[in-house]
């Protein structure tokens, strides 16, 4: 049965600095530490987004168009991050605990990748997971070379899709405007 293509946003919170505290820390801790900072980053974007998977050290969610006002949406965004460094302050003042993972928790930073386009959802395995190219880009985006040189600092990379469909004006936000090439899709402006 063909699945009935759907738009909205798509929106992966990655940690920032994950793999280099992941090597640096202990396994005990470190997947529990990024797991809370998870719990915690999808418990301020649920609702207007819906949490579509985690993947690792990242959450991917999605919100289909007309479920929610575009200010909803960007408020929600900066909700997360708010609670996130929150919550990265109350473990670092809470614990006791002297192992590398929790005294380099604080190092740990989120971007978003916000996106729009179409996708469409598909059961494999007995799993709803969302398909397309829309979903492809957000992902790649992530490894571009753009999210590679702001290194562990946090951020929001809009792509331009997002931004028109937000209303976001970049020259009167002063955001950076980047283009991206991915392999078979062309250019992505962000």
């Amino acid at each position: 049965m063909a699945s009935k293509p759907e738009a909205g946003f798509l929106v992966i919170a990655d940690l920032t600095g994950y793999t280099a505290y992941l090597s640096g820390g202990e396994i005990e801790h470190a997947p529990t530490i990024a797991g809370d900072l998870l719990e915690t980053i999808v418990g301020r974007l649920e609702p207007p987004f819906r949490l579509a998977k985690f993947e690792g050290d990242a959450a991917f969610l999605y919100v289909e168009d007309g479920r929610a006002d575009p200010s909803l949406l960007l408020d929600a965004l900066e909700a997360s991050y708010i609670a996130f460094r929150r919550r990265l302050r109350s473990i670092e003042g809470a614990t006791a605990c002297t192992c590398n993972a929790c005294g380099l928790a604080p190092r740990l930073d989120l971007k978003f990748i916000v996106h729009h386009g179409p996708f469409v959802r598909t059961i494999i395995a007995g799993r709803e997971e969302l398909a397309g190219s829309a979903v492809i880009v957000a992902h790649r985006l992530l490894k571009s070379p753009t999210v590679s040189a702001a290194r562990i600092n946090g951020f929001v990379l809009f792509t331009s899709a997002a931004g028109e469909t937000l209303g976001l004006d970049p020259v009167a936000l002063s955001l950076a405007e980047s283009r991206e090439s991915i392999e078979h899709l062309g250019d992505v402006s962000t």
